[in-house]
């Protein structure tokens, strides 16, 4: 158990879950839940995760989908609990996955928050297959991690292969399996070929343009889904040919949203609304406090995972979990608002958090200097973005369609019943000033309250869950006033960026440096003077980035 992982590769594990997918073609404020009467059983529930990757919840028939053929998830839904509100805690899957596994936000241990990061966790927290293997199951993962962090799954599950199963549990075990599948996957938009659904039926939203490629992408989405869907068959037919259908909890939920253009990697509903349901068998179905067949609309984020598992199992929620149980013998008050944010997606660096409750989702934006349309690498082999940019770059995109591709605001406010597709900023709208100010403040306690690390770029010294927490470390009470200003890209906020750039605090320094930068206008003699001076005496080559772009954009300094 305690060997070497051998690394398995994301092309291998593509290929497995093909080839399988070809085999199957042939928070608070309302009243906490009374205990309900338990029946008389023993026997701890067997638990199944079904994770999948890039599903945007509306588009399984069950949230709505008519283009969609998902018979046996909808029957799922039909028999358990389809969760109408569940939400990712960042809408890319290594950072969601972080919190999957921990049961902590990613945004509260850097650099969990950045994709394609190594958070350090492994001997300071434990986390839930450890738990639960404590609480006496057979614990199994198949195959893929990416936790984001420095977890060995080796050694944290019993197994963690393409072939790890159930069905080599000892005998008498409870078990928890987990089975993440690739079907979805993004990288399935870049293959070529007739789509099974018809192009020319897909809905295209207002922020897209209406071209072929697009069409083709969302064409090509729902047909991942539907090979999805064939999937989840064959662990269900393996349930009932084990006879442990009554022993049983199956939970099937996406690691974060969709993958057409402005959903994976943007905080935006697309990137973030995940589907989540949940079938309970008869004896354990006084842990739902649902009924059987009707959707919820409780708020549920993905960081409520682990201690809704252990709560269901019977063990111990540590103290570090973050996520609060939403199924089990004793749950609280449902959840008032979920959390998400993004910090960087691979080679792209853009600082976003965001808070929704049950009618509006808040995004504030810490760079808005950054566009929204920052060339990614491996994004932009999607021919949706290539078509969209083809569109922008040619002039022929209306006002709403080339958001994408300017500066963004600094905070933004949307009604999702009037308005689903996020196009409609309220912020300045007189009518829901309060809103905005409850919003806000709320967005404000939580990062607080996790003591997030939005303003620790990577490679600063305070970054880390323990690190961040040493006393005058990061001083996020000061950053965060700091960062009030910085979204404002206002001139008049010159003098108080001043002040930190060359603070002793080396992220005081480097927010002092994108305030500066963000605003983007012609700076005054003193700006200039006092940035070209910390550029010549900055010793880290983080903050020092900042500073020459700065100077690089007035033409200080030549490459």
């Amino acid at each position: 158990m305690d060997r070497p992982m051998k690394t398995v590769s994301r092309r291998r594990v593509l290929a497995a879950t093909a080839g399988a997918s070809a085999a199957f073609s042939a928070g608070g404020g309302a009243k906490a839940r009374p205990a309900p009467a338990v029946p008389s059983t023993d026997r701890k529930p067997n638990i199944i995760w079904i994770v999948c990757h890039d599903i945007h919840a509306p588009l399984l028939g069950c949230y709505g989908n008519r283009l969609a053929a998902t018979p046996t998830i909808d029957a799922l839904a039909r028999e358990g609990i389809r969760f109408e509100n569940a939400y990712a805690t960042a809408p890319v899957c290594s950072p969601s996955r972080f919190s999957l596994v921990t049961g902590l936000y990613p945004q509260s241990c850097g650099p969990a928050e950045n994709m394609r990061a190594v958070a350090r966790v492994a001997g300071q927290f434990q986390n839930l297959p450890e738990q639960m293997r404590e609480a006496g199951y057979y614990c199994t993962n198949n195959v893929f991690t990416d936790y984001n962090c420095d977890l060995d799954p080796k050694a944290v599950w019993d197994e963690c292969s393409l072939t790890a199963h159930w069905r080599k549990r000892p005998e008498g075990k409870p078990f928890f399996a987990v089975y993440n599948y690739l079907i979805t996957h993004e990288s399935h938009l870049f293959e070529t070929g007739a789509t099974m659904t018809d192009p020319a039926r897909v809905s295209i939203p207002p922020y897209l343009p209406d071209t072929p490629d697009i069409r083709d992408s969302m064409a090509r989405n729902i047909d991942m889904v539907n090979r999805q869907d064939r999937a989840v068959a064959h662990i269900l037919d393996e349930l009932h040919q084990d006879d442990l259908v009554q022993d049983t909890i199956v939970m099937f939920f996406a690691d974060h949203g969709g993958v057409q253009p402005r959903t994976k990697r943007y905080c935006y509903e697309g990137g973030l609304h995940v589907p989540l349901i949940v079938r309970f068998p008869e004896k354990y179905r006084h842990l739902a406090h649902r009924e059987a067949g009707r959707p919820s609309p409780d708020l549920v984020s993905l960081v409520d995972m682990a201690p809704t598992t252990l709560l269901l199992a019977g063990a111990a929620i540590p103290p570090h979990m973050q996520g609060q149980p939403f199924l089990g013998r004793r749950i609280g008050a449902s959840r008032d608002h979920v959390f998400s944010g993004r910090n960087r997606m691979d080679e792209r660096l853009d600082l976003m958090r965001t808070v929704r409750n049950r009618r509006y989702r808040y995004i504030r934006n810490y760079m808005p200097h950054r566009i929204y349309g920052q060339h990614n690498a491996y994004e932009w082999k999607g021919r949706g973005y290539q078509s969209w940019e083809e569109e922008w770059l040619a002039g022929r995109l209306n006002a709403t369609q080339a958001a994408f591709w300017q500066a963004k605001p600094g905070e933004e406010l949307y009604d999702i019943e009037a308005d689903p597709h996020q196009i409609s900023n309220l912020v300045d709208d007189p009518a829901h000033q309060g809103v905005l100010r409850d919003l806000r403040g709320v967005l404000d306690a939580q990062m607080i309250a996790i003591h997030d690390n939005a303003f620790i770029a990577e490679g600063l010294p305070q970054q880390g869950y323990q690190e961040s927490r040493q006393p005058g470390a990061y001083p996020l009470p000061a950053l965060m006033a700091l960062g009030a200003k910085v979204i404002q890209r206002r001139a008049e906020n010159l003098p108080a960026f001043r002040t930190y750039l060359q603070d002793k605090n080396e992220v005081l320094r480097y927010w002092a440096a994108t305030g500066i930068l963000a605003v983007q206008t012609p700076l005054d003699a003193r700006t200039t003077h006092d940035v070209a001076m910390a550029f010549g005496k900055e010793t880290s080559p983080v903050i020092r980035a900042v500073q020459g772009e700065i100077l690089l954009n007035l033409s200080l300094i030549h490459i």
